[in-house]
Order: structure tokens, then sequence, then C-alpha cells
């Protein structure tokens, strides 16, 4: 079973998995948690990765879907110390256009901000 410590900021919703293996299962689980976490109001969220080890290829498809789903629910969606397997995979699979990353917690909290900013100032037209 895969479990997440969740961190609720006034910007973004932080969201640390406590399992160590990125795999079919913890996408799922994760694209549940956001779901259940956008009902209740969460509207940015920051994966944080770093305890993460053992990627395995078929959770790059589940993610980039997941992203994508909050990307079009006007959402952001930020990765944050993903494991090198994980950043290997995203290169080998040309896939760094579908995933939003950043090396260390304070890009990602400034890509969240920059994300806001810009569904602030152009959301309407």
């Amino acid at each position: 079973m895969t479990s997440f410590k969740i961190d609720a900021k006034e910007e973004f919703t932080l969201i640390a998995p406590t399992d160590y293996n990125l795999d079919a299962a913890f996408t799922a689980f994760l694209a549940d948690k956001c779901q259940e976490l956008t009902q209740k109001g969460s509207l940015n969220f920051i994966i944080d990765l770093g305890t993460c080890s053992n990627t395995l290829p078929n959770v790059l498809e589940p993610l980039i879907a997941l992203s994508a789903t909050q990307y079009e629910q006007e959402n952001s969606f930020v990765l944050v110390h993903a494991p090198t397997q994980l950043l290997q995979l995203i290169k080998d699979e040309d896939a760094i256009d579908s995933l939003n990353y950043a090396p260390t917690m304070e890009e990602a909290i400034d890509i969240v901000r920059m994300e806001i900013l810009e569904r602030n100032m152009f959301g309407d037209e």
C-alpha cells in the first residue's frame, strides 16, 4: 500500500510518498489522492519524490497523464527531487515537455507561483 505525507500550504499542497517504489500502484494512488484533494479545494500540487527509488518504466505514462489532467483543471503539478532513474526515463522518452520538474523545492514553489500569476493575468482572455 502506498502512503503519502500531505502538507497543505496556502498556494499549494505538498505530497511526499513514504514508500520507495515508483510504479503503477504509486501513480494510481497519487492520481486518486490528487483528485480527492482537488475536490476539497487544493489546486496546485508539488510532488516530492526525494524518498523514492526503484523507478519502473510503467510509471512515466501515468505521471504524464496525471500532469495533463491537473493542467486541464488549471491546477499546477510539479515534481521535485526526482530520482536519477526517473529523470533518465524522462530524457530517454523525450518527455521533458510533458512534465514540470524542479531540482529544488524553492524552484518548484517558484513554478507554482508563476503559474498562479499567469492564470490570474491571462485566465479571462
